[in-house]
């Protein structure tokens, strides 16, 4: 064959065998990678393209999952202050409400309960003494404020969680070595650089970011308050791998049970639990 004119050959086997054309085609996409000899795979791993992507990867993981991390931290440290205030507020309220509902009540049914004029006044006044009180508490404290201004923060939080699992997303194709092999190493590392360098531009980013949440975040939660959610959410991870441990037992008996009733199912699990959707007994890979 010569010159770019397409044809097409076939082997022993039916197989066709590509052209010239097909052949550039192939190296613009992939590399020279044809004339590339290795004794075994692990020498694709001891080339310097390999060496230098490997290094600036493992640099950048690390980076994205230590800020990842804290991030997750506070957030969830955010998510138990929250809970508690929520609670305290939504306390206040429901006490409000529930009062003034029942001092509504005795003024209008006074008469048909014969109650005296004076009980009335000293419920009544009683009641607006502590409506008057928690009102007072609340706005001293500034319930609601803080409240608004943690959720605030854990919204920013679930933003930046959200662009780091993004990002860690992004370097998920990478993170299999075998993606090198039978590839030529320059052309390789030349579209990895590509790659480095805009995850470098958005680590920039996301740590400026970070900075100005971590200030907010240090200002709505002092050292005590840290502490103590700290503690909380150790006990709370706790009593949670207590319980899923005692669901994982419960599985484990029902799927022994199933296994012995139904020894062709592999495992328990309903339609929409299902892992991998491309899942195919019949493939190749």
């Amino acid at each position: 064959m010569s010159g770019n004119k397409i044809s097409f050959t076939t082997d022993s086997s039916g197989v066709f065998v590509s052209d010239l054309s097909n052949d550039i085609q192939l190296i613009d996409k992939y590399g020279d990678y044809s004339n590339l000899i290795m004794n075994n795979n692990a020498d694709w791993f001891e080339q310097t393209e390999y060496i230098i992507f490997k290094n600036e990867l493992r640099c950048i993981k690390k980076n994205f999952l230590v800020v990842l991390k804290e991030c997750k931290e506070n957030k969830r440290l955010l998510d138990l202050k929250y809970h508690d205030l929520d609670n305290l507020v939504n306390h206040f309220q429901t006490s409000v409400i529930f009062l003034s509902t029942i001092s509504g009540f005795l003024q209008a049914t006074r008469v048909q309960f014969t109650i005296p004029d004076d009980v009335i006044s000293i419920i009544s006044i009683s009641i607006s003494t502590y409506i008057s009180l928690l009102l007072s508490i609340s706005k001293y404290y500034k319930l609601d404020e803080m409240k608004e201004k943690i959720q605030v923060l854990r919204e920013k939080f679930s933003l930046l969680h959200n662009n780091l699992d993004y990002q860690m997303d992004v370097l998920g194709p990478w993170m299999s070595r075998n993606v090198w092999i039978h590839h030529d190493p320059k052309k390789k590392l030349i579209e990895w650089s590509g790659l480095y360098k805009k995850l470098t531009e958005e680590y920039d980013l996301i740590i400026e970011n970070k900075k100005e949440l971590v200030t907010e975040f240090e200002i709505i939660m002092d050292t005590k308050s840290r502490n103590y959610y700290h503690i909380k959410n150790r006990q709370l991870n706790y009593s949670n791998r207590i319980k899923l441990n005692e669901w994982d037992m419960k599985e484990s008996d029902l799927e022994e049970t199933i296994q012995k009733n139904k020894p062709t199912r592999a495992s328990i699990s309903l339609k929409h639990e299902e892992l991998d959707n491309w899942e195919d007994e019949h493939s190749e890979i």
